[in-house]
């Protein structure tokens, strides 16, 4: 058979074609081109509200935009909060008006609830402090009334081996009571609720969990399955979880808000009793280990995961510490910003991940690791992140500062109207 020279040409144009297609296809990633979801289904709603402090009045702003059709729609699944985000949380998860409209009474009487009164010992050595500075603007013999005085003082704080002992110099008199001045039980909850808290019994990061409605059997199997880095058919010592998982019930859903709540060093910790251990443990701020949540939404099954932070980008960095508090204030803010990328960034790539599953070669553990954190059915995750669009005035030990609440409330309730978003 004869082939005219521009058959033969077409056909060695082709064949080259093929063949660096063949080179492009084995340069591109093994779950190119990215496949439809494996079984589509409604999105799964979330929202994650991280730790603040006092700009847990910039959340409540954001509440109250993101809830401003709340009698006509859900528009959550469940909510995760840390620390005032927790507080925050327990309010949104009762998705009334109502529980909305109480979010802001809260922050914004925080001027009026004596938040930041001190326990007497820390008190009396303020006092003594003061007394000690006064003496040096004064000659003997008036100098000796004030050292007399920051005496007194300081024998008031009490024996030495008592002091040692203090875990917080904040009474909790104040939030505890501005929290339970709005009462609330897990039967009010029209939403799911989750709160993290820092296990200091356990040296563990923990959840506290309670889902409602027709899918709650499904969401709550989901979150107790997901990230356990256990597997039975792989031999020697199990990799073990983070953290565990502990449901909320009548007797623990305010322990666990005001444990999560606990400032390690400002508030004293808090007992939660447990019913799945009958011991109760003590916690301290969930901020400690998992002040953004995200990644605990995604494990209970959130495909559009609605994330709100206290803190504009970049902020606290502008300017080298110059004291003590502001570097550890500004080390604390790298912590967390670091954990917040990483925690968006692992969101994101599990969700990846789990539309390729070929283990080929892989030894065991290793499999049950990508196991842990891989989805059996993919869908797309929305990420939305609401921030402030400028850096606060509010600090967050601002408790006291009624028209600076306020203010980041209001600006919260603009910002919300405007999130950031990411999709994979």
């Amino acid at each position: 058979m004869k082939v005219s020279r521009f058959a033969f040409l077409g056909a060695l144009g082709g064949a080259a074609a093929a063949a660096a297609a063949t080179r492009a296809q084995a340069a591109l990633p093994p779950w190119y081109p990215l496949p439809p979801p494996l079984k589509p289904r409604l999105p799964t709603r979330a929202l994650v509200l991280s730790g603040a402090g006092a700009r847990g009045a910039y959340e409540a702003g954001v509440m109250k935009w993101l809830y401003r059709n709340i009698d006509a729609e859900q528009p959550y699944d469940f909510v995760s909060g840390t620390s005032a985000g927790a507080i925050n949380a327990s309010f949104a998860a009762r998705a009334t008006s109502a529980s909305i409209a109480q979010a802001a009474q809260l922050w914004l009487g925080m001027p009026q609830a004596g938040v930041m009164t001190l326990i007497p010992p820390a008190q009396h050595a303020v006092n003594a402090a003061d007394q000690f500075q006064e003496s040096t603007e004064h000659g003997y013999p008036r100098k000796l009334r004030y050292l007399s005085k920051a005496n007194s003082e300081i024998k008031a704080m009490g024996p030495k081996e008592d002091l040692v002992k203090i875990m917080g110099v904040v009474s909790s008199d104040g939030i505890d009571g501005l929290v339970k001045k709005y009462p609330f039980t897990i039967a009010e909850m029209k939403t799911g609720l989750i709160i993290n808290a820092t296990n200091m019994t356990r040296f563990s990061s923990d959840s506290f969990y309670h889902f409602t409605g027709s899918a709650a059997a499904a969401q709550q199997a989901t979150f107790l399955t997901r990230m356990s880095l256990t597997s039975s058919n792989v031999a020697g010592p199990a990799v073990q979880p983070t953290g565990q998982r502990y449901a909320l019930n009548e007797s623990n859903l305010i322990p666990a808000v005001l444990g999560s709540a606990a400032v390690p060093g400002v508030f004293q910790p808090v007992e939660v009793p447990i019913a799945e251990t009958g011991n109760s443990d003590l916690y301290v701020d969930g901020g400690v280990a998992n002040n953004t949540p995200i990644s605990t939404a995604v494990a209970a099954g959130a495909t559009d995961v609605t994330v709100v932070i206290s803190s504009a980008p970049g902020e606290g960095m502008q300017k080298q510490p110059d004291s003590l508090p502001r570097l550890l204030q500004g080390s604390f803010a790298v912590i967390q910003r670091e954990l917040l990328e990483d925690d968006i960034r692992l969101s994101l790539a599990r969700n990846i991940l789990s539309r390729y599953r070929d283990y080929h070669g892989l030894n065991e553990r290793t499999i049950a690791v990508l196991h842990s954190i891989q989805m059996t059915e993919w869908v797309p995750v929305t990420l939305r992140i609401i921030r402030p669009s400028k850096p606060l005035t509010l600090t967050a030990v601002g408790f006291d500062n009624g028209p600076e609440l306020q203010a980041a409330f209001d600006q919260g309730y603009a910002d919300a109207q405007n999130p950031a978003i990411f999709q994979a």
